[in-house]
């Protein structure tokens, strides 16, 4: 990969360091061309915004090693894990199985359950990650759903979907998975890791626009779950009294999509297959290892786990005074964001190792005053 050739698609790079994709993605030249292309299609009235959508789901679909049809358009994760929760069909009795380090995109969908009489069950993450033999000891033959995210949003500890996969379907429950952290800077193929649903933005790693979504639904789930809401994309036969939904994943569609939202982040995704997912992924990982070697050779606290297995783009660490530090960041030109577990730094591909350099001496400087 030629960094210095990235860059140029990323006017920011050079007014700033940024070190936040894990909050937004920054605009891209790809994003900003095929937004305003189609801004002038939609004038010239060839918006064909519907197959817009479509090419947006095929990028994202080979993105993650899903077939076409098992991917539907959601507006954001969190409407697309509340489509899961909603369809799944909870009944009292039942429990989740759901873990102390996720967003509360992952959290709600799942607390709304209770008012079914269903449990809510919590593992307690250790050294940032959830230990697999912890999970196993909260899910039984009532769980019904281990909802869980791919890489966790505080501590960046990325999760073998395949072991949890194992576990939860070894008692006839289903793998929700939160992937908005994961896709786009590591590798992610939903097939492999027998995943049941697998729930994404667009807005951070997939360097895409806000307002879309995607769903990935198991194809054996797709004809065995009915959604609690059906809008007129989820329907093949439009018979107001006995409508006949759709076979494939399009069933968990509502109404009309932000087709600009769609067509910007087909551009961020093409571009991440464009480099190749490994590549980028390869990439991510070497700045975070470095800026991990970093933090702890000065000897700040990090947040994030120490095994290189779980590691992805997502780091953080606490400083004596971690909100000054933040500042100081800030006033120094890093864009980096200041999280619960301290101050949150996310490299992506198109970061330097001299960036990563940069910021850690301003942080050797700032421990040797402290």
């Amino acid at each position: 990969m030629n960094v210095a050739e990235v860059r140029r698609d990323f006017p920011i790079t050079d007014a700033m360091v940024f070190l936040n994709v894990a909050n937004h993605s920054p605009s891209s030249k790809p994003v900003q061309d095929a937004v305003r292309g189609y801004l002038l299609d939609w004038d010239m009235e060839k918006r064909r915004g519907d197959e817009r959508v479509e090419e947006a789901i095929a990028s994202f679909s080979r993105l993650v090693g899903a077939d076409h049809n098992e991917v539907a358009f959601q507006p954001n994760t969190s409407a697309a894990l509340t489509t899961v929760a909603e369809a799944v069909g909870f009944e009292g009795g039942m429990n989740v199985v759901v873990n102390d380090l996720e967003n509360p995109a992952n959290w709600y969908p799942w607390t709304a359950q209770r008012r079914k009489g269903v449990e809510l069950r919590i593992v307690r993450g250790k050294g940032g990650a959830v230990r697999l033999d912890e999970l196993e000891k909260a899910v039984d033959d009532g769980t019904r759903v281990v909802a869980i995210s791919h890489v966790e949003w505080l501590t960046g500890a990325r999760h073998d979907l395949r072991e949890v996969a194992e576990v939860a379907h070894d008692h006839g429950a289903y793998l929700v998975v939160d992937g908005i952290q994961a896709a786009g800077a590591v590798r992610v193929d939903v097939k492999r890791d027998d995943v049941d649903f697998y729930a994404c933005g667009s807005y951070k790693w997939l360097l895409g626009c806000s307002g879309a979504g995607f769903l990935y639904v198991k194809r054996s789930l797709i004809t065995e779950l009915t959604p609690a809401q059906w809008g007129y994309r989820a329907v093949e036969e439009h018979d107001p009294e006995e409508p006949r939904l759709k076979e494939t994943a399009k069933k968990f569609e509502l109404g009309e999509p932000s087709y600009l939202s769609f067509v910007g982040t087909k551009a961020g995704i093409d571009m991440i297959l464009g480099l190749g997912p490994a590549n980028v992924e390869a990439r991510v990982l070497k700045l975070n290892q470095r800026l991990f070697d970093g933090l702890t050779t000065i000897g700040l606290e990090v947040a994030s786990p120490e095994d290189r297995r779980l590691r992805s783009g997502v780091i953080s660490f606490s400083t004596r005074d971690t909100e000054a530090t933040s500042r100081s960041l800030t006033e120094a030109g890093f864009l980096v964001s200041l999280r619960p577990a301290g101050v949150r730094v996310s490299p992506d591909f198109y970061n330097t190792e001299e960036e990563v350099d940069r910021l850690l001496g301003l942080l050797a400087e700032e421990a040797k005053r402290l």
